[in-house]
């Protein structure tokens, strides 16, 4: 069984802090194989998720490729978690999971208002959509390099509970 541990190699940790102090003027949503990696690494940062263990499920609204990148990690593990599913669809799941990951621009309220409801994290390979009130966003800089941002406002709508460390690596956006 796959390990994500919630350290962080130095070397990634110097050059996502680096890219996350780069000024850039525009970011781009992240290929879904650079998305899937972001999401599974910043996952270990939400203090609660990860404090209480189990199985860790995943809906996706708008990116099957996305999906696919995410369902290639099934049976890791996240911290004390397990990833144990991930679906896809073009709507929000009608069961509750434990992470929703948005990356259909046109469902951004119809997500929130999901997210908040339910008090599960909000993600999006498209960081424009922060902006808008998804709590975490992964992307790609003007140079090619990653690109994170967490919304602490839509993070404490959401109830979560973030690790300080990743203030490091993230750029705060209101």
């Amino acid at each position: 069984m796959k390990r994500i541990s919630s350290f962080i190699p130095i070397f990634l940790l110097v050059g996502l802090i680096h890219l996350s102090m780069t000024t850039i003027t525009k970011a781009a949503e992240a290929p879904p194989d650079m998305a899937s990696g972001l999401i599974m690494q910043m996952l270990t940062f939400e203090k609660s998720l990860m404090a209480t263990g189990g199985d860790l499920t995943i809906h996706v609204i708008g990116s099957s490729a996305l999906a696919d990148e995410l369902k290639k990690s099934i049976g890791s593990s996240i911290a004390k978690c397990k990833l144990a599913v991930v679906t896809s669809s073009g709507d929000v799941p009608t069961e509750k999971v434990s992470v929703l990951i948005i990356a259909d621009s046109k469902k951004v309220e119809q997500a929130i208002a999901y997210t908040r409801a339910k008090q599960i994290i909000s993600i999006t390979n498209n960081p424009d959509l922060v902006k808008k009130g998804i709590s975490l966003g992964v992307g790609m800089n003007d140079t090619g390099g990653q690109k994170l941002l967490v919304n602490m406002t839509a993070s404490k709508a959401e109830g979560l509970n973030w690790k300080p460390a990743i203030l490091k690596i993230a750029k705060a956006v209101k």
